[in-house]
């Protein structure tokens, strides 16, 4: 498999920025999940910033990011 030497990726996610750049989650419940989901598959990311409605993770390596975007995909089926 040929990595796509990006070290981040964007994913939906229930949260939104407020007037004030805080971000809110809008569901609780999914923050959790997800946040295990990372423990348990012992992915490390060196960055994690919140866009509206997104987002966005950034790894330590490219092939992390490849990982988890396979992962996370067949996660949500």
């Amino acid at each position: 498999m040929d990595q796509s030497g990006r070290k981040s990726i964007t994913i939906d996610a229930p949260v939104i920025i407020t007037n004030n750049k805080i971000a809110v989650w809008l569901d609780e419940n999914w923050m959790h999940k997800f946040f295990d989901f990372i423990k348990n598959n012992k992915f490390q990311f060196s960055g994690l910033q919140h866009k509206h409605n997104k987002i966005k993770l950034t790894f330590v390596t490219a092939k992390e990011c490849t990982m988890f975007a396979l992962k996370y995909a067949s996660r949500k089926k």
